[in-house]
């Protein structure tokens, strides 16, 4: 992301299209709490796809000040949680789908509860 003075815009990459300029209105600036990592999303006017990338503080902060929208978020509790017993294997994720192909599975979970 580049913050452009002369045409007032943003400049931000788009996956497909390259190089567009936006509004800073058009541009939503993200950061995460936990890592501090910078991103930004925008619908490019071009293909009409929601894209998104990473960007530095710097370039994040003047889009703001220029008017972008500002978000931030924090990674899923999830992932900070300590759990016992062994990792999953690819054996298990089989043996889940075979579970999961039972044609009256809900039923046979009720009568186990």
């Amino acid at each position: 992301m580049r913050f452009m003075e002369q045409p007032l815009g943003v400049e931000v990459v788009c996956p497909d299209c390259e190089h567009v300029r936006l509004d800073p209105d058009e541009v939503t600036v993200r950061v995460c709490i936990d890592t501090v990592e910078w991103s930004y999303w925008f619908m490019c006017p071009l293909c009409e796809r929601r894209a998104t990338a990473g960007t530095r503080q710097g370039p994040a902060l003047e889009a703001i000040a220029a008017g972008s929208p500002f978000e931030s978020w924090r990674l899923p509790a999830e992932l900070f949680e300590r759990h016992d017993g062994p990792p999953l294997q690819l054996f298990d994720l089989l043996e889940l789908k075979l579970d999961l192909m039972q044609p009256n599975l809900v039923e046979a979970l009720r009568h186990e509860i």
